[in-house]
C-alpha cells in the first residue's frame, strides 16, 4: 500500500482516509493487540491531536478499518445493473464477493480477527456485525425482493443468504487464509458457479422454472 501523505491535505476527509490507509497496514500486520496509536502516529507524522480528532482511540480506528473492508464486500454484492438473469447476477455477485474476501486486506483482517477474537470479544462482535453479518443481511434483502417477484422460493431469505455466502466461500477462503493454497481464477469461478447452481436448483418455484 502507498502510505505517503500530503504535507497539508486540503480536506479533513483526505487526512482521515490517509490515516485509515496507514492504520490498516499497522493493524493488519501487527494484530489488534500489538498495534498502537503511537505506531500509527509514527508512520503518518504530524500532530497527535489530528489523529485523535479523527479517531479518539484504538477501538474506533479498528472499527473504521473493519467498516471499510466490509463496505467493499457489500459493494461487491450489488446486483449488476440491467441484469435480469438470476444465475448471471448471482454469479457476478458471488465472484466479486469472494474476490474481496481473498484480497490482501480481506485475508489479513480475517486472520487478525481469528487470532484476537477470544482476547477481545467486543471487537469480535463488531467484526461479525459489520462484516459477515452485514453481508448476509444485505443479500437477504435481495432474496426478499426476488421472492416477492416469484423468481425464487425461499422460506427464510436470511438463512438462504447465509447458505449462499457460505457455499461461495467454501474451502477456498479458509485455505487461502491459512496460507495452504492460493486459489486460481479458475477455482474461484468453479466454486462460485457450483454455489449458484445449487442455489438455483434448491429455490426454483414449483410452478415455474428460473431463467437459465
Amino acid at each position: 500500500m502507498n502510505t505517503a501523505l500530503e504535507p497539508h491535505p486540503r480536506k479533513g476527509s483526505e487526512r482521515r482516509e490517509a490515516i485509515l490507509v496507514t492504520a490498516t497496514e499497522v493493524f493488519l500486520s501487527e494484530g489488534y493487540g500489538r498495534a498502537s496509536m503511537d505506531q500509527v502516529h509514527a508512520k503518518i507524522g504530524g500532530s497527535k491531536r489530528t489523529l485523535y480528532n479523527h479517531f479518539p482511540n484504538k477501538e474506533a480506528l479498528f472499527e473504521a478499518i473493519v467498516t471499510a473492508v466490509s463496505s467493499r464486500a457489500l459493494a461487491a454484492l450489488e446486483p449488476p445493473l440491467g441484469e435480469d438473469n438470476l444465475r448471471k447476477a448471482l454469479f457476478k455477485m458471488g465472484e466479486n464477493y469472494l474476490g474481496v474476501l481473498l484480497s490482501p486486506d480481506g485475508l489479513a483482517l480475517y486472520r487478525a480477527m481469528i487470532s484476537e477474537a477470544l482476547h477481545f470479544p467486543d471487537l469480535a462482535r463488531t467484526f461479525f456485525e459489520r462484516g459477515p453479518g452485514r453481508a448476509s443481511h444485505y443479500l437477504a434483502d435481495f432474496f426478499r425482493e426476488q421472492k416477492a417477484k416469484g423468481v425464487v422460493d425461499v422460506a427464510d431469505p436470511q438463512i438462504a443468504a447465509q447458505h449462499f455466502l457460505g457455499a461461495v466461500r467454501g474451502d477456498v477462503h479458509l485455505a487461502a487464509a491459512l496460507g495452504v493454497r492460493k486459489p486460481s481464477k479458475q477455482l474461484v469461478k468453479m466454486t462460485v458457479s457450483q454455489a449458484v447452481d445449487t442455489f438455483i436448483r434448491g429455490t426454483a418455484p414449483a410452478s415455474s422454472e428460473v431463467e437459465t
